[in-house]
């Protein structure tokens, strides 16, 4: 029997442009973040993680749809709360599982921990910075270089929705607008400021609406929706890429857990954390789409958790294995010109 055009059209459009094998691959990195969210948790609990985590958890169809359209050239510049971001975008997870660590093969090799992490030299992902938003004036710079240069590459940006009252966030939508930079903005919007809800964040209705004094498109999505976040992305990037400047992202969702490890979220109406949590859930929304068109089968899904977990446990092995700095190096790297973080790092005369 023919298939109905209207029909065809149909299974086109909720791909996004998606073959199987990416839409698989799609949720196997959606899996892996949040796995690796929730036993890094575990372990910080447990009191075998040092230092402090800041979870993502129910946030990665915005992380993970946005940073799936970035080319490997492209640049990546998170927040502390955007580590899902990175690793779609590459960033090694052994290595991650060290940066935690405080051990050598981190990216700091052992000077810093936890969420401080990124590889600029790699796979072109900025170190997130605590205070918010810098990020974006930084992509401006790097956005601007590309223009300059005649390459065609694109700078991507994430804060939380409470960055914006920030005055640095409205000079990098002014300066990327002035110059039409090749840059895409998005907005993570938990609806929480840490305690503050939206309407005492900001008078408008929406972030996105605030694009539109600057010159530039804004765009609401649902952020609970990784393939809607993904086509709105990639919509995006390609404008970026094609000289057309920038575009505001405001991706709409809930995290799970509060600012911090310290953070129990009180302030969040249970209801609310409620409705996401069994209704909003964006790794188990993409995986039951999945089985319905029969891109993938249970068995398949099965086989991606057990990849995941076994990835994360060679990560954490990876990382116990890996010595602590070498006391002798701190002085090496504070130059560029040294080539330090370019080479491999050395564990002559590190401990265990």
């Amino acid at each position: 029997m023919a298939t109905d055009v209207s029909e065809k059209q149909a299974e086109a459009d909720w791909r996004v442009g998606l073959s199987d094998d990416r839409l698989r691959d799609l949720l196997y990195k959606l899996k892996l973040c949040r796995y690796f969210d929730e036993r890094i948790e575990a372990l910080y609990r447990q009191g075998r993680l040092p230092g402090a985590i800041y979870s993502g958890r129910g946030q990665e169809g915005t992380h993970v749809g946005v940073a799936y359209t970035l080319r490997d050239d492209d640049s990546l510049f998170p927040t502390h709360r955007d580590l899902s971001a990175q690793l779609t975008k590459g960033l090694d997870l052994k290595r991650v599982m060290a940066q935690f660590w405080g051990r050598i093969d981190g990216f700091t090799r052992g000077r810093d921990g936890n969420s401080h992490v990124g590889d600029w030299f790699g796979n072109r992902t900025w170190t997130p910075v605590s205070h918010l938003p810098l990020a974006y004036p930084v992509a401006c710079g790097a956005a601007l270089a590309y223009k300059r240069r005649g390459e065609q590459r694109v700078a991507m940006a994430i804060c939380g929705e409470g960055a914006t009252s920030n005055g640095r966030w409205h000079e990098a939508l002014n300066v990327s607008a002035v110059h039409r930079l090749p840059v895409v903005w998005v907005v993570n919007n938990n609806q929480w400021a840490y305690s503050t809800p939206n309407p005492l964040e900001f008078a408008v209705p929406t972030v996105a609406e605030r694009a539109v004094p600057y010159g530039f498109p804004g765009i609401r999505v649902d952020g609970a929706d990784v393939l809607d976040v993904y086509r709105v992305a990639l919509q995006a990037v390609d404008r970026a890429r094609a000289g057309g400047g920038p575009t505001l992202i405001e991706s709409v969702s809930l995290r799970w857990r509060g600012h911090a490890g310290h953070d129990p979220a009180k302030y969040v109406p249970k209801e609310m954390l409620e409705e996401y949590m069994q209704h909003k859930d964006p790794v188990k929304r993409f995986e039951e789409l999945l089985l319905s068109h029969e891109v993938t089968d249970a068995e398949a899904v099965k086989r991606i958790q057990e990849r995941v977990e076994r990835e994360f446990d060679e990560g954490f092995e990876f990382a116990q294995a890996s010595p602590f700095p070498v006391p002798s190096d701190v002085t090496k790297g504070l130059w560029v010109e040294d080539g330090y973080w370019r080479s491999e790092p050395s564990h002559e005369g590190g401990t265990g």
